[in-house]
């Protein structure tokens, strides 16, 4: 049995987006064509939704970096993704295309931490990629941006007391509409569904 071997490898045109922009996406395009490029770059400060990558073969490989501030999410059937969190800057993602769907093969979040400390106040601090959130100044949270359903996150309280409001439409401790306050060394912990945090996890006292 013979093999294919590789000595050297790349993927899209030579000195891409040095001279030329070869597989940029336009702006709003959900369906980018990928008839002639398996390497695309999202470049955009508008947020983008892509719904299916049109025009592919049967076993086609497709990378998708973004460059742009805005972010990039998949949506529909046939975006087998393996999990709702968004690509922002410099985030990237894999794909393999298989009877018109395609099924994600990987993605790397460049652009996210797992620990992120909050020192100066921020009634809406985003949360991107973040699974503990580390408070250091008394203040009060109304909101924690960029999440994505599913996500885990922890609050650790390290500071001065910290009050997370509660809303049906943002963070929800309870249905009795009680917010909660941090002391120093409190934590608590939220899951995200559909852009709300539910509290799963007490370590905080009720308002």
């Amino acid at each position: 049995m013979s093999v294919t071997r590789f000595h050297s490898l790349a993927l899209g045109k030579y000195k891409n987006f040095n001279a030329r922009t070869d597989g940029l996406i336009s702006v709003g395009d959900t369906t980018p064509d990928v008839s002639i490029y398996s390497l695309l770059y999202a470049d955009t400060a508008g947020d983008l939704n892509i719904t299916y990558f049109d025009n592919p073969e049967e076993g086609q490989i497709v990378q998708l970096i973004n460059l742009g501030a805005g972010e990039v999410e998949f949506s529909g059937a046939q975006m087998l993704v393996t999990s709702s969190s968004k690509l922002y800057a410099n985030d990237n993602i894999s794909f393999i295309h298989h009877n018109s769907s395609w099924y994600e093969t990987g993605r790397s979040l460049c652009s996210t931490v797992d620990v992120k400390t909050l020192s100066v106040a921020d009634a809406t601090p985003s949360v991107a990629g973040v699974k503990t959130l580390i408070i250091t100044s008394g203040q009060t949270i109304e909101n924690f941006d960029d999440g994505y359903t599913g996500q885990v996150l922890t609050v650790l309280n390290m500071g001065a007391a910290v009050t997370l409001s509660n809303s049906v439409t943002t963070i929800m401790h309870s249905r009795s509409g009680q917010a909660y306050i941090l002391t120093t060394s409190d934590s608590t912990t939220y899951v995200n569904n559909a852009d709300v945090w539910y509290n799963i996890g007490v370590g905080a006292t009720a308002v």
